[in-house]
């Protein structure tokens, strides 16, 4: 049986927690900038938490690119090594490869070599990962939010050609409806995916009873493909507490209606 969680900033981690969500997923880069002392007291709050951070996503600042003619390796080792290291600490086990800023491609840069930069820096970053236990699920944006690798079907295929043991796929249904991938992209990749994000893609809303969107059909479509793991609701929730208890209420009724 899936797992249900949700996007919020960590400030809100203890209202996640009591709210009864299977876990919390957060920023990459927020955990970086934060001090060595309030990093610690981060540490503290989950140990005392019912549950962890398990999936961090913006997994990179625009500032360190992965494509273009400004890569730096070095700068790239030194974040991935502290970041990933403090995720791990706060109970992470997936770490969101979306970063649009820093994966899209400059004007004028050739698309070819953008597309053997990702696979260097993705080879690169899944080295960090396995020294950290982590896996990378590499997340398709929709076009108007970055102009390379946009489809389930591309990221499955890059992370195939990788072949690296903790680089894995991620789908979200928003992205999807927005680049009309169809849901069976769910099942047909569904071995390799290493977690879901999910809103109603009319807005990128919180999920909600009777809000047109078929969420029992799209767990049942990710059952069908064989995945049991995450599922992240990422989208617009406000007013936080009481859209974030409608998300997890519905998803839960679908989660309940397919796996039973």
């Amino acid at each position: 049986m899936i797992r249900i969680g949700i996007c919020s900033p960590m400030d809100a981690f203890e209202t996640v927690a009591q709210m009864g969500f299977d876990y919390m997923e957060t920023g990459l880069v927020p955990l970086y900038q934060l001090s060595d002392e309030d990093f610690s007291r981060m540490c503290e709050r989950v140990d005392r938490a019912p549950i962890r951070i398990e999936a961090f996503n913006g997994m990179l600042p625009g500032t360190l690119p992965v494509t273009g003619p400004n890569v730096d390796g070095g700068a790239l080792d030194e974040y991935l090594e502290k970041s990933f290291a403090r995720a791990r600490r706060l109970g992470a086990e997936v770490v969101v490869f979306g970063s649009g800023a820093a994966r899209n491609v400059p004007a004028g840069f050739p698309i070819d070599e953008a597309w053997r930069q990702l696979f260097d820096f993705l080879k690169r970053a899944g080295a960090h990962a396995e020294a950290h236990d982590l896996t990378i699920a590499i997340e398709p944006l929709c076009r108007p939010e970055c102009n390379i690798l946009n489809l389930v079907s591309e990221a499955a295929a890059l992370a195939s050609i990788l072949n690296a043991p903790r680089v894995r796929t991620l789908a979200d249904t928003f992205h999807m409806a927005v680049s009309a991938e169809p849901a069976s992209a769910l099942t047909l990749y569904g071995p390799q995916l290493a977690h879901v994000h999910t809103a109603n893609p009319a807005g990128r809303l919180c999920p909600e009873p009777d809000d047109g969107e078929d969420y029992e059909a799209l767990l049942r479509a990710l059952k069908d493909g064989g995945y049991d793991a995450r599922v992240s609701i990422e989208g617009v929730v406000k007013p936080f507490e009481e859209k974030a208890l409608l998300g997890l209420q519905t998803l839960d009724r679908a989660r309940r209606a397919v796996w039973g």
